[in-house]
């Protein structure tokens, strides 16, 4: 019985602590997608052809001591082009378009270096990404290039936050370490996933 008690007294003190609910949005420093350059022998080329935003919303639960744990879920989209030459006595080339929704998920915990309604801050922590909707004009059944549709990273960063009453605005650079690739050319490595991934993000919260 005691244990029960504790329990719901620790959710109650979780839960009675300040929500911050917002939008994130934010601009990707680096491809998410990258190809190596040229023509290989074998007439195969890889175009990437990646959205240059991200958005998605955010919760954030504040705690004492200028220490919070943030939640996102962030959307961006992710595409590439691949073309083949084709050999006699095939003629022309051909080329397939690939496309896919790229969901994040970062659980960070974040410390406001100095109090006051300007607070520089850093944060670190896990990140979750899942690649849904994978769509292309091959004629395959399957997606070679498709190599895991969910991989996990470490992900770190630092900004400024601007407190006006409730509301919050929190420019940000964040990065991010894939420990696994999504998307990688099987045959002759022309395409990969950015491994490092660099994003600046802009938080605005109530």
């Amino acid at each position: 019985m005691r244990i029960f008690v504790l329990l719901g007294l620790t959710s109650y003190c979780v839960f009675a602590q300040p929500v911050s609910i917002g939008v994130k949005g934010g601009l990707p420093i680096n491809d998410a997608l990258e190809t190596a350059q040229g023509l290989n022998p074998f007439g195969s080329v890889y175009l990437v052809n990646n959205h240059r935003y991200l958005v998605g919303g955010t919760i954030q639960f504040n705690f004492p001591g200028r220490f919070s744990i943030e939640v996102d879920g962030l959307y961006r989209r992710v595409g590439f082009q691949h073309s083949v030459t084709n050999t006699p006595p095939a003629i022309g080339t051909t080329v397939t378009s690939t496309t896919a929704n790229s969901w994040e998920f970062p659980v960070l915990g974040k410390f406001a270096i100095l109090p006051g309604h300007v607070r520089p801050f850093v944060d670190a922590g896990a990140n979750f990404r899942r690649i849904s909707n994978v769509t292309t004009t091959s004629i395959l059944t399957t997606i070679p290039e498709l190599d895991k549709d969910f991989a996990a990273g470490f992900t770190f960063g630092g900004g400024i936050e601007f407190k006006f009453e409730r509301l919050r605005v929190s420019p940000e650079i964040r990065f991010t370490h894939w420990g696994t690739e999504n998307f990688h050319d099987p045959v002759n490595s022309l395409l990969h996933t950015n491994q490092n991934q660099g994003d600046f993000m802009l938080g605005i919260t109530f």
